[in-house]
């Protein structure tokens, strides 16, 4: 059961990581044998205490919700991890190396199984980083690209399941404004100039 959509309101702190699974869908990101779907990660900061209260506070409703349909846990620490779309940036970096960018943040594992998240730009236009989608007029398609790191305005929503032999709780993703640039995070650089310096051969 999916409980209601929330934009998390404010400045536009939070960040969006590996996001072409907006565009098309692929696996979740360190889980090679989920199921491909449209996903990403929405970092918040924990630094912003107005963002952390609405996303908590809606993370609670979830939980409590999934402790209603039986979940015999009384901490969210009793999901599997595997099982829950909200993981600690501080934790995630120290599980392995490479990723200090994620420190200080809070990680929502976002995801849609069928419908393709709607991203755009300040203006509305409609962003679509290589993968159209049929009928967006000419005047609505936005010459941006929505990259690793840019600072994004998001709406999203909590949902629970409670099987047999899996139970947590799921983030939906249900659109994404393009906000600001900034600094990569996730995976390897895609700009060749951390790799290769021509003057290193003169």
């Amino acid at each position: 059961m999916a409980l209601p959509n929330f934009q998390i309101k404010g400045a536009p702190t939070c960040r969006v990581v590996y996001p072409m699974g907006l565009f098309t869908k692929m696996h979740v990101a360190g889980v090679e044998d989920s199921t491909p779907k449209y996903n990403a990660f929405i970092i918040v900061p924990k630094d912003d205490a107005a963002k952390m209260q609405q996303v908590n506070d809606e993370y609670n409703k979830a939980f409590k919700e999934l402790q209603g349909k039986g979940f015999a846990g009384k901490t969210v620490k009793a999901i599997n991890p595997k099982n829950n779309c909200y993981i600690d940036g501080d934790e995630y970096a120290d599980e392995k190396d490479g990723r200090d960018a994620f420190r200080g943040y809070i990680i929502l594992k976002v995801a849609s199984k069928n419908f393709r998240p709607i991203v755009t730009d300040m203006q509305k236009r409609v962003i679509f980083n290589g993968h159209p989608i049929s009928g967006v007029a000419v005047e609505n398609i936005s010459d941006e690209e929505l990259g690793d790191g840019d600072y994004v305005f998001a709406n999203v929503s909590f949902w629970t399941y409670a099987e047999k032999t899996f139970q947590g709780i799921g983030c939906n993703v249900h659109a994404i404004m393009r906000a600001a640039e900034g600094e990569r995070i996730g995976g390897a650089s895609g700009n060749v100039d951390d790799y290769i310096n021509p003057e290193d051969y003169e």
